[in-house]
């Protein structure tokens, strides 16, 4: 985090307020390393899955998120999806068009998709958090409700909760963040494993 200057001081009383900062925040970054434990709740089968993993994420649709068993990279035109367990690799083209909930989406809370309420603020790991409930706008959408937990010191999230229509709740919590740690490009393009099998959907 040295080197990086919080864009945006102040206070914020609005949802909108809120997003907007985060988004000033976003704007100054150059690159960003998040670590992050994901828990899946599955409503109807009261069955819980936690995994943990790393996004690295930079300009321009370049992102990579490393879980246990998968890893998912983009360099803005081809996406790598490769399944430790199966040995497999998919392969597609990037659609930045689509619905698709990506971390350069999350990162900015995707405002001119959903409509915002700033539900309050809590208090959590030391910080005092901004609580964002975002409800989608659009009938075609996969989420019923997104929450985020921005902090009001940098402007950054700390906390994702995402819910579908069948119940599913899906949660990221945040234990670091390194902003501008200077990711290299090679990082954004996925070398595909010696014996893997490979399914080219382009």
């Amino acid at each position: 985090m040295a080197g990086w200057v919080n864009p945006f001081p102040g206070r914020a009383q609005t949802a909108q307020e809120v997003l907007g900062k985060l988004r000033t925040a976003y704007d100054a970054m150059r690159d960003v390393q998040v670590t992050f434990t994901q828990k899946v709740t599955f409503a109807v089968a009261k069955v819980e899955q936690r995994t943990s993993g790393t996004l690295y994420f930079k300009k321009d649709h370049n992102y990579r998120v490393e879980l246990e068993d998968q890893t998912i990279v983009t360099d803005g035109e081809t996406v790598w999806s490769y399944s430790a367990s199966s040995h497999q690799v998919l392969i597609d083209r990037f659609n930045p068009d689509d619905r698709s909930l990506t971390p350069e989406r999350i990162l900015t809370g995707a405002p001119s998709e959903y409509s915002a309420a700033l539900l309050g603020r809590e208090k959590a790991g030391g910080r005092d958090l901004f609580v964002v409930k975002l409800t989608p706008t659009s009938e075609q959408s996969s989420l019923k409700s997104m929450k985020l937990w921005i902090d009001d010191d940098q402007w950054l999230i700390r906390k994702v909760e995402m819910t579908d229509f069948g119940g599913t709740e899906t949660t990221y919590s945040v234990s670091d963040i390194r902003i501008d740690a200077g990711l290299e490009d090679s990082r954004f393009t996925f070398q595909i494993p010696e014996g893997a099998s490979v399914v080219d959907l382009r």
